[in-house]
């Protein structure tokens, strides 16, 4: 009877907790569909000129976006992202572009990142942060 009861709790603390869960979207887009304005940029950059990423954060949207600092992101300022997708055209063979929205489909930013890098997106209380690290097939 005890592990019974043990197993509904935890399966009812389970179903609690995926309830509260601050849920994000991030979809696959062409490039081309980034808006040309304003935004927030921070690059990833490391030796390799092939692990590159670009994050663009929708600045005063009331919900930061963020690259998860290491020693190889660098805030950039507020930019256009035409030069940067420029960049990934010019540069890198194969990329992703991703539009990263909030649990009820608002778009919150984007992030365009070369195929070699792994990246994750998670909720950090009201901000959204973004990671990216190498693929370990390519080290």
């Amino acid at each position: 009877m005890n592990r019974n009861t043990l197993l509904i709790t935890v399966a009812a603390a389970l179903l609690i907790l995926e309830g509260c869960q601050n849920y994000l979207t991030h979809t696959l887009v062409d490039a081309s569909s980034i808006p040309d304005q304003t935004y927030d940029v921070t690059v990833h950059e490391r030796f390799m000129s092939t692990s590159y990423a670009v994050l663009f954060d929708i600045p005063g949207d009331g919900s930061e976006v963020f690259m998860k600092p290491t020693p190889h992101t660098q805030k950039m300022g507020k930019d256009s992202p035409r030069k940067y997708i420029d960049q990934f055209n010019n540069r890198i063979r194969f990329y992703r572009t991703i539009r990263i929205g909030d649990q009820d489909g608002t778009v919150r930013g984007y992030l365009m990142v070369s195929s070699v890098l792994n990246y994750w997106i998670s909720p950090v209380g009201e901000r959204i942060m973004v990671g990216v690290e190498n693929d370990s097939t390519y080290r």
